[in-house]
């Protein structure tokens, strides 16, 4: 097994013998085993791309994923091992998980849509053992087997699973598995191994955007901070149903879409497919979801298909609130969003490294309109210069949080020095530019290294994109620095257009003249690209490196004076 260096504090993370013995610090106890005994009460609702429907009591999952938990230690699985899925949203997909979380297994999801070279860096990085695969990935796996020295077991899923194992063990020495038959052969009892909070849980790995991806180390304490956000936050009980639409592939999908609502005992809504604008609104109002946690990005694109009309009277809604996460929430789309659906809503902030929400409006904090809100209970978050000082109210700085949260990873996997330059002074730096305002909301200005340094002063790209966001005509819009001889970088404006208008040099000029009206001159864009698509994550976070490049766009630019 491959071990972190010592300097990192992480390399006794994945030792058994390292820990006590605590079966209820098991995040798969917390979330799933100590749930089981109500029989009837409902875990799941899992909806195909063709609309079949299939239902699980946490009774259900419990007994499917305790097969699962005796399938892998039958194939020498144990603690501190890293198993992986590449799988779709289905039902194996979260058995799998959690039977393998039983076992005091290490856990780590791949997005399905993933290309051999993506699942081989992470896979070889991980060091995993065992794989959950589509029976589609198959040939995927055949190209990236050569880098994958320490995977010894791949288990198939879905309807042609016994074809791909059968390909795979013709092809190359890995042992080749169809889960159906595994799990047959299983019984439905398994006691949850004990582990400590200390113990790692689960790998999320970035997006890799800067560079190549890197392992987050997660441990069994997160529960402790994704249990007490679900409360403070979403205000989830057991009478919510509740739909994460993020892929348990990105680190919202897996804690807030998994385990944080299943700690509280509270069921989800799981839909295979993907974002289509009137079938989402149809599951909206079909299975009366209560809690929606989405992205800005699908409420903009939403609020494009709808032309800004309310959906509120012409549908039967159950929602009570909706939130989003993963990139700013301008405060246009919020005031349509929450007309369209007739309910509030609330942004919050967080990280992969973080593992629980740290800044966040809710129910009982007022709103004020594109701030992320003020730091939850748990967190203790500052705005600090590069001396660790922390810094007074409408200064932009570094967004920290001390230490002491309990869902702050351990580090990243084989990377010490990485994992140290996180830390100043006391504090981990997100490596977010922000400012707090006098009453304690927290506002976010920039990635530290996308700030615009324009006349000597910094520009944060949230609050221009936000400005374009409020003109008729856009879309969707993203704005990065280029280099300037004068005056260190100017602003480039990236523009969505909406489908009735067309790039022109007079609106390139109407758009910057609405950016500065509503800013200042230094704000205003010197460029404006009209384009078809941003180049976005899988998580939908902007890839500003790809602007700054501009290469994959191939848009109308028109630069100003």
């Amino acid at each position: 097994m491959a071990t972190l260096e010592k300097s990192t504090g992480l390399h006794d993370l994945l030792r058994p013998e390292a820990h006590p013995r605590s079966v209820p610090d098991n995040l798969a106890w917390a979330a799933l085993t100590r749930h089981a005994h109500r029989r009837w009460q409902l875990a799941l609702i899992w909806e195909t791309r063709t609309g079949s429907v299939r239902t699980s009591t946490f009774f259900e999952l419990e007994r499917a994923s305790n097969r699962v938990a005796n399938a892998l230690a039958q194939l020498g699985v144990g603690r501190g091992d890293r198993v992986f899925t590449l799988l779709g949203r289905t039902p194996a997909l979260y058995t799998s998980l959690l039977g393998a979380l039983k076992l005091g297994a290490v856990v780590g999801v791949l997005f399905s849509d993933f290309g051999p070279t993506a699942i081989q860096q992470r896979l070889a990085d991980a060091g995993a053992k065992v794989l959950f695969a589509e029976a589609t990935s198959a040939a995927k796996l055949l190209d990236a087997r050569a880098g994958l020295p320490d995977l010894e077991h791949v288990i198939f899923v879905g309807k042609e699973a016994s074809r791909a194992a059968r390909e795979l063990r013709a092809a190359c020495d890995l042992g080749a598995w169809v889960l159906d038959e595994l799990l047959a052969k299983q019984p439905p009892c398994f006691s949850p191994v004990p582990v400590a909070r200390s113990e790692a849980c689960f790998f999320v790995y970035t997006s890799g955007t800067t560079g190549p991806p890197k392992g987050v180390v997660h441990c069994h304490a997160i529960a402790d901070q994704l249990a007490a956000t679900a409360r403070e936050v979403l205000a989830l009980d057991e009478s919510d149903l509740y739909w994460c639409t993020a892929d348990p592939g990105w680190v919202t999908g897996l804690c807030y879409g998994i385990f944080a609502p299943w700690l509280l005992g509270c069921p989800i809504f799981v839909y295979e497919g993907e974002f289509a604008a009137e079938r989402w609104l149809e599951l909206l109002e079909r299975h009366q979801i209560t809690c929606w946690y989405t992205t800005p990005t699908t409420l903009r694109r939403l609020m494009n298909w709808a032309g800004r009309r309310s959906f509120a009277e012409q549908r039967d809604f159950a929602l009570r609130r909706i939130y989003t996460v993963g990139e700013p929430l301008g405060p246009e789309v919020i005031a349509w969003a929450e007309e369209a659906f007739g309910v509030p809503v609330y942004d919050n902030y967080w990280q992969t490294e973080t593992g629980a929400q740290v800044i966040a409006n809710r129910p009982g904090l007022p709103v004020k309109r594109g701030s992320m809100g003020k730091a939850v209970a748990g967190a203790h978050v500052a705005v600090i210069d590069e001396q660790g000082n922390e810094l007074p109210p409408n200064v932009v700085g570094d967004i920290a949080v001390r230490p002491t949260l309990s869902s702050l990873f351990k580090g990243y996997w084989h990377l010490p020095e990485a994992t140290r330059a996180c830390f100043r002074a006391g504090w981990y730096v997100t490596r977010d530019k922000g400012r707090r305002d006098e009453d304690g909301y927290f506002w976010f200005a920039a990635r530290a290294d996308d700030v615009i340094t324009c006349e000597a002063r910094k520009i944060g790209p949230c609050e221009v994109e936000n400005a374009l966001a409020t003109h008729p005509a856009v879309a969707e819009a993203a704005v990065v620095g280029v280099p300037d001889p004068v005056t260190t970088e100017r602003v480039k404006a990236f523009v969505v257009l909406r489908p009735d208008r067309q790039p022109t040099r007079e609106l390139a000029v109407e758009l910057a003249e609405h950016v500065e009206a509503q800013l200042s001159a230094v704000a205003r864009p010197r460029e404006v690209e009209f384009c078809a698509h941003l180049p976005r994550t899988n998580s939908g976070k902007v890839q500003r490196a790809k602007l700054r490049s501009a290469t994959e766009l191939q848009g109308r630019c028109f630069v100003l004076q």
